[in-house]
């Protein structure tokens, strides 16, 4: 005989025929007082079985990075080296199964050169694409432009191809992988001195002079000179007739430049057609492949300071490898120093990603980069910390021979 209806606790196991919980699941109790689970224990079933799958599904989703770079217009190579390189740097770790499964992608999306679209594609990857850090920006304003909307959104941006003052403040997500104009100059300034050099000219672009000119003015004055002459260029454009004719006409012992291909290349044609024989110091901002490519013999002679190794010299473990999964990615392209550069920002992600593991989140990105420290990546050290966020001080100087090669 069955018991009488009443006010069911499902906590003491009270005896009824069906009772719709607060959520919507059907609970089934016998006359006897014990529960039939066969509803409960099919919804537990499919929500276990969704879970199981999504998880599936995460860990064999890519892990997507971002880069605005240089695609299209007069930056063209730079931004075309740093993302073939970063491609061929994520693949080295792709080819090893990538993070626990999951295949690193670099997203890159194409700025021409422009601020304002480099800010515009920083806002796409972070927000549509959902990447998880960004990489590889090229030039002084792509660069600051796309670490403070990274910064903002709280998203790690890596090794940008640009060693100006403003991205060497610590921010607790931007990190350089490069020397710093300030290393740059310092050391190429001390070199000259050293050599007796007293008259030093510096050539800079228009629109980073209010960073750069005061910079070259301190390193001088703290050996008690003075620039010897200021040239001033456009970044996009290479007529510089009459800033050929200020150089000769102020004649200095050596000229440092910090400038773009296009321009650069203007004045070292304009200067020797005036006749002036003025050495040029060339900070590694400049594509110098490809300068000294397009200059032919009038390229002999050109000092570059470099922020990574020589491409050719295999004799350092990054640089090897750099030169196998180069020519395994792009079996026709010539090797350069700005490839490298891309190579070594993405080996370094890399590295920082293998430490976060497959669910990285962007904070515990940041915690793996910052646990790079001192850290081999194959006779090339980078060096972060929660306090320094500057991965490398590596500068070397090379010359051109009459042969187009660089010599160290």
């Amino acid at each position: 005989m069955l018991r009488p209806k009443k006010p069911i606790d499902v906590n003491k196991g009270t005896a009824c025929n069906r009772c719709r919980g607060e959520h919507g699941i059907v609970l089934t109790f016998s006359d006897d007082g014990a529960m039939r689970r066969t509803t409960i224990t099919k919804f537990a079933l499919l929500i276990g079985t969704t879970l199981v799958a999504w998880a599936a599904d995460a860990q064999q989703r890519p892990l997507l990075i971002g880069q605005s770079a240089a695609l299209t217009g007069s930056q063209t190579e730079f931004g075309r080296d740093m993302r073939d390189g970063a491609l061929a740097g994520f693949e080295h770790l792709n080819r090893k199964g990538g993070v626990q499964g999951r295949k690193i992608e670099l997203v890159t999306l194409d700025d021409a050169g422009n601020e304002a679209k480099a800010k515009e594609n920083s806002a796409s990857l972070i927000h549509e694409h959902k990447v998880l850090a960004l990489i590889g920006y090229i030039s002084r304003p792509s660069s600051v432009a796309g670490a403070k909307v990274a910064s903002e959104a709280k998203v790690p941006f890596i090794g940008p191809f640009s060693g100006t003052p403003a991205l060497y403040k610590f921010d607790h997500y931007v990190f350089t992988i490069r020397a710093s104009y300030d290393d740059e100059l310092a050391g190429m300034v001390k070199q000259l001195v050293t050599n007796g050099y007293k008259r030093v000219g510096f050539a800079y672009l228009n629109d980073a002079r209010q960073v750069n000119v005061p910079l070259v003015e301190k390193l001088l004055a703290e050996h008690g000179l003075k620039p010897a002459v200021l040239v001033g260029l456009d970044r996009t454009s290479g007529e510089a007739a009459q800033q050929g004719k200020e150089l000769a006409a102020a004649n200095p012992d050596v000229l440092l430049a910090l400038a773009n291909n296009v321009p650069l290349g203007g004045l070292i044609r304009e200067a020797r057609k005036n006749g002036n024989s003025t050495p040029f110091w060339i900070v590694s901002f400049v594509d110098s492949k490809g300068l000294v490519k397009e200059l032919g013999p009038l390229a002999p002679g050109l000092v570059f300071a470099q922020i990574v190794p020589l491409p050719t010299r295999r004799t350092l473990r990054i640089v090897k490898e750099y030169q196998h999964d180069y020519a395994e990615r792009f079996p026709n392209a010539a090797l350069s120093f700005t490839s490298l550069e891309g190579y070594i920002a993405a080996r370094t992600l890399g590295e920082a990603l293998r430490r976060a593991g497959p669910s990285a989140t962007r904070e515990s990105l940041v915690r793996a980069l910052e646990s790079l420290q001192d850290f081999d990546l194959g006779d090339y050290f980078i060096n972060f910390s929660p306090k320094s966020h500057n991965g490398s001080r590596f500068v070397d100087l090379t010359i051109v021979n009459k042969e187009g090669k660089f010599l160290n």
